[in-house]
């Protein structure tokens, strides 16, 4: 599917699946995602956006196969997840519908068909889309757990940011890139990196460039604070040759770790890959505690009056 053409373009409104069901949502960026994307993701268009009426905490990146047209075929189809869905929750006796619909969950990407046993079946569920989302609901939660000390370094960073009106000094040394490099030269001369299986060590490299990769894409919508999006956009706009990872440092990846779980519960990623990321992102972690004084900023930057009302605006 790579190198495909896109059926979807920025700023479309459309009908994305989350969960069995459909939602109305607009993309905010569209994207063809290549083979350096595997990890993390199916190669082919890739959409970020953003759900009708929801926060955009909800946001998120999702295959070209989570999709509809926002047309009448698109609301046929939704209206009949919509049904499908409450037959299923209310008892076989009971009488009636509901049609309320669930917020989406907080995930992202899904993906996935279950084989019907019968060709009826099968047909009926390609038409319908309801097992389209069938693996998506029965994944594991991923979960990534903060350790204490790195939680009270993200209680400082919310305070620093939003309550004292203050931000991190741009650009971080060692900046995200450099950090992950120098994780991976620590494993490299660590005794249990020879205790690693040969699968986990080969597949470190592909995870640094994997957590790099969604670094760079979730940090503008899913990793600042309201008060850091002007200071976001002017580094934007002075370093146009350069990725977000070579500006940005320890405290941003931190924010990424918190809501990696979610990123990669629905991807593509195996059972055996996933528990060797899991495994890496949390080692990272007990680095940086160790790396603590040296990686993460001593004093954040004071912000001018223009700024502060420039960012409330």
């Amino acid at each position: 599917m790579s190198g495909s053409m896109n059926q979807f373009t920025n700023d479309e409104y459309v009908l994305a699946y989350h969960g069995p069901l459909l939602y109305e949502a607009r993309i905010i960026l569209a994207e063809n995602w290549d083979e350096n994307n595997t990890l993390l993701g199916t190669v082919g268009p890739h959409y970020f956006i953003h759900y009708k009426g929801w926060k955009q905490t909800w946001d998120e990146w999702v295959p070209e196969q989570r999709l509809l047209k926002l047309n009448e075929a698109g609301f046929a189809k939704r209206r009949a997840l919509l049904d499908a869905q409450a037959k299923k929750n209310r008892p076989a006796s009971a009488a009636g519908s509901s049609t309320a619909s669930p917020a989406p969950a907080a995930t992202t990407t899904g993906k996935g068909k279950e084989k019907g046993k019968k060709g009826e079946s099968k047909k009926r569920s390609r038409e319908s889309g309801v097992d389209t989302e069938a693996a998506y609901l029965n994944r594991p939660e991923v979960k990534i757990v903060i350790p204490e000390i790195l939680k009270l370094q993200l209680v400082d960073d919310w305070e620093n940011v939003t309550k004292n009106n203050q931000l991190v000094t741009l650009p971080r040394k060692p900046n995200v890139r450099e950090l992950l490099e120098e994780y991976r030269q620590h494993v490299g001369n660590t005794k249990k990196a020879q205790e690693r299986s040969v699968r986990a060590t080969s597949l470190l490299s592909e995870i640094i460039s994997g957590i790099t990769l969604y670094f760079d894409k979730a940090l503008g919508n899913n990793l600042l604070y309201r008060f850091e999006r002007a200071q976001y956009v002017e580094q934007k706009r002075q370093n146009t040759d350069k990725p977000m990872s070579e500006i940005y440092g320890a405290e941003h990846l931190l924010r990424l770790f918190v809501n990696f779980g979610p990123f990669i519960a629905y991807t593509n990623i195996d059972t055996e890959s996933l528990n060797i990321l899991r495994e890496y992102i949390n080692d990272i972690m007990k680095w940086m505690i160790k790396e603590q004084k040296r990686l993460f900023v001593k004093e954040y930057e004071a912000t001018s009056t223009h700024y502060q009302n420039m960012s409330r605006t």
